[in-house]
């Protein structure tokens, strides 16, 4: 199992135009199960809608020795393997990728895209439907978007978005489960282009409490595991607390990078 990367996107219409995009990337991309996701929701979105899988290593899914189910892995009673090695190398002479793993690694980002995705309302309620969705982008003209992606964000998918939808304004702020290790916030408008801000260049408070939105901050107890228990971050909030002996002033603050020297 990979780490997982915890993301929140937050897709913001400030004209007409942006809301009429929002609309359609509503319509375009996001898709309906019947069961919840691991995030509680019945939507989620489809990565080969905003970026596809062609057609050769979608063909090459179904080629292999052993076909992988929902609930069960199972041999290939076909499997035929000179068939799918000649697959493999026109897949390379056509894609420039084998298999789906590198197509979806360097194109979308990371490899299984966007996972256990739920839009939110302002309370940060799971919404369950597209009808809703649409209502709720009418009254706050923006969609609030909770996904999970392997290993790191689906940086590919993210920026393909932007580029299908510039009047958008675009935000993410994502860390992974290891929370110190990487982290970081990338936008996009369409005066400024593309920006992403890692960890280096972050504000030591701004981190704290972005990574506490992301749910991934335990400051209750340290369960001996997390890197970041090794840099004082259980101990975190005291060093915001004036009355505490741990406490660090503005001043003190300026220039921590949070994980590393907190």
């Amino acid at each position: 199992m990979p780490n997982w990367n915890n993301n929140l996107i937050t897709l913001t219409a400030k004209t007409d135009e942006a809301k009429t995009q929002l609309h359609t990337f509503i319509d375009k991309h996001i898709i309906v199960f019947k069961v919840r996701n691991q995030n509680d929701s019945l939507l989620d979105i489809d990565n080969d809608s905003i970026i596809p899988r062609p057609e050769g290593i979608v063909k090459l899914m179904t080629m292999g020795q052993i076909l992988q189910g929902s609930n069960e892995v199972k041999t290939n009673p076909n499997y035929d393997k000179e068939a799918e090695e000649k697959q493999r190398e026109q897949n390379i002479t056509e894609y420039g990728y084998a298999d789906w793993y590198d197509f979806c690694c360097k194109e979308w980002g990371s490899k299984w895209g966007f996972c256990h995705t739920a839009f939110l309302n302002n309370y940060g309620e799971v919404i369950d439907t597209k009808d809703d969705l649409h209502s709720n982008l009418e009254s706050t003209g923006d969609i609030e978007i909770k996904t999970d992606c392997a290993w790191g964000p689906a940086v590919g998918l993210m920026k393909k978005i932007c580029e299908l939808y510039p009047e958008i304004e675009f935000r993410c702020e994502w860390g992974e489960e290891q929370v110190t290790e990487y982290y970081g916030v990338f936008t996009y408008d369409k005066a400024n282009g593309w920006k992403d801000i890692y960890k280096e260049r972050m504000n030591v408070d701004d981190a704290y409490n972005m990574l506490d939105r992301l749910g991934l901050l335990n400051a209750d107890q340290d369960d001996g595991y997390f890197p970041n228990h090794n840099t004082g971050l259980v101990d975190y909030d005291e060093r915001l607390n004036a009355d505490s002996e741990e406490y660090l002033t503005e001043d003190q603050r300026e220039g921590i990078v949070f994980g590393e020297s907190v």
